[in-house]
């Protein structure tokens, strides 16, 4: 991770770029380096969120433009069995787009948003303003740690 903080605002955005897609990683950790190394907090916060933001909409488009007769073929998912899932009539789309920050599951929340065909508008305001409260409260919590150190 270091190798990354080598390269600042750039490093940290595609590291929260692939954090927010699909591809596993850490940008967090990234983020507490470069408050370490006295990167100002505002500025980290939002490149690291505009970075994750926009991963996570490749993660919803790719559910928006999936193409079902792939998806039918390849994975053995019917599109009627979608419709058989009652966390979409429970939570309204805002809510689940508000969570999509949370690791591995918030992949699956937005490739589901974007199958239902949730409003990419909405789902986009509601990603960026959950997104932007983690790397906030992240950013916090690391320059509390740094401080006591």
């Amino acid at each position: 991770m270091e190798s990354w903080a080598v390269y600042g605002y750039w490093g940290l955005f595609f590291a929260a770029f692939l954090a927010g897609s699909v591809v596993p990683f850490g940008a967090e950790i990234l983020l507490g380096i470069l408050l370490y190394k006295g990167f100002p907090l505002i500025p980290l916060v939002l490149v690291a969120t505009i970075g994750n933001w926009l991963g996570g909409y490749t993660a919803f488009f790719m559910g928006y433009y999936t193409r079902w007769d792939l998806i039918e073929k390849y994975l053995k998912i019917n599109p009627n069995k979608l419709n058989q899932f009652t966390w979409k009539d429970r939570f309204p789309s805002e809510i689940l787009a508000l969570f999509c920050w949370i690791p591995i599951f918030g992949s699956l929340i937005l490739i589901s948003l974007g199958v239902i065909r949730s409003s990419i508008l909405k789902t986009g305001v509601f990603m960026f303003i959950g997104r932007l409260v983690r790397y906030f409260v992240w950013a916090l919590l690391s320059t509390e740690f740094i401080d006591h150190i």
